[in-house]
């Protein structure tokens, strides 16, 4: 079970998770960067560009995005007006990802107002499959495009097609509005990360924890519970300090060291100060597992999206390996972000891959000292160096 802690300041709101007394998932306010994931933009086509097949695009604020080509699209004309919904935040020099593929979501489905056909979540088993086929089909109006989710097994059926009327009529809000503007302009935020947890974690959470109860969403179905200072309850800030560091402690006493790269982030597991084991062998699955556990939440946490590699303590079993890639996808599998567990490489390196949905939280670097810049060695001051040595 979660616990949800909600607390309102001067400078805005603030959210955490709290999962198996671990944090899982942070963000304020005074955080959220001006384009993410969702939103919504009427823009302007700035240039074409053959040679990647797509078009950069003139959002507010001076911003820009990219917006590949459909299949069979040659160009956009430029000046002309495009309405695009940003699908991967921008981060470092590249620019956001934009889509006129729409996909609006909920909590029991997902619209695809400019698309065609029904799907149904992928996490569901074959049967449930069939049983959200079948809702699916009975709600379906035209052509428009569908996906359920699998909350939308535990739903009364009127409730998914409220939820799929505002999701409707919030298109055709978007539609007009585009319509009376012609400069680059927000036509919808997306969701707040607030709505996202609630949806996330429906069913898991064990409370809401906030001190100010009106900053809780009105469809919340948890037990509601009042605090002064929720944040300083369940030290937030220093369990938010301590994940975000270069070299993240486990409580084995072993390590890991995040390094966030421009094409990809690398994680290093150590056994550090980690008690031994039976054996070599032994040692190195327990922390392995451990590890696996930490490096889903560091991932969900500081929102690590693209490539990510992950070098283990090195195993010499093939059983071992497997043991770890199962551990790696069950720790994934709680992360309502999409993510990928591929398999380990020639040189025992395991791959995986995650969706980038929002601009990673920055990390706090461990800096060298002064004095031996991290060699754990010192020049004495009256020796000297001659070109002899």
């Amino acid at each position: 079970m979660s616990i949800l802690l909600i607390e309102k300041a001067a400078d805005g709101l603030r959210c955490a998770l709290i999962h198996r007394d671990r944090l899982y998932a942070y963000q304020a306010e005074t955080h959220v960067q001006n384009i993410r994931e969702e939103q919504i933009f009427l823009g302007v086509v700035d240039r074409n560009v053959k040679g990647i097949s797509g078009a950069f695009v003139r959002l507010p604020g001076k911003e820009y995005g990219f917006l590949p080509f459909a299949e069979g699209e040659k160009s956009l004309s430029s000046g002309s007006p495009v309405l695009a919904q940003v699908k991967r935040p921008a981060t470092g020099v590249k620019k956001a990802l934009l889509s006129r593929d729409i996909a609006l979501p909920g909590t029991y489905a997902v619209y695809l107002p400019l698309a065609k056909g029904i799907r149904v979540s992928n996490r569901c088993e074959a049967e449930e499959k069939k049983q959200l086929k079948t809702l699916a089909k009975s709600l379906a109006h035209g052509n428009d495009g569908l996906i359920l989710r699998s909350a939308a097994l535990h739903a009364a059926k009127d409730q998914v097609e409220k939820e799929l009327a505002v999701l409707r009529n919030t298109w055709q809000t978007i539609q007009a509005a585009g319509q009376r503007r012609s400069e680059p302009c927000l036509l919808w935020s997306g969701e707040s990360f607030l709505a996202q947890l609630l949806r996330d974690e429906e069913g898991r959470l064990e409370y809401v924890l906030t001190n100010d109860p009106t900053a809780v969403p009105a469809d919340c179905t948890a037990e509601i519970r009042q605090c002064e200072h929720p944040f300083l309850l369940h030290s937030v800030e220093h369990r938010l300090e301590r994940s975000l560091r270069r070299t993240v402690r486990m409580k084995s006493g072993a390590t890991l060291v995040v390094d966030p790269c421009e094409a990809m982030t690398v994680i290093d597991v150590n056994s550090a100060m980690a008690g031994g084991g039976k054996s070599i062998a032994e040692t190195a699955l327990r922390i392995n597992r451990e590890a696996a556990w930490e490096v889903a939440r560091l991932l969900r946490l500081r929102s690590i999206g693209g490539m990510i590699l992950v070098d283990f303590i090195d195993m010499e079993s093939d059983a071992d390996r497997e043991s770890i890639l199962n551990e790696m996808r069950a720790a994934l599998a709680e992360d309502p972000v999409k993510s990928t567990v591929h398999d380990f490489t020639a040189l025992g390196i395991l791959e995986i891959t995650r969706h980038r949905t929002r601009e990673p939280l920055c990390p706090l670097p461990d800096l060298p000292c002064p004095h031996c810049g991290g060699t754990g060695a010192l020049i004495q001051p009256d020796e000297e160096i001659t070109d002899d040595a």
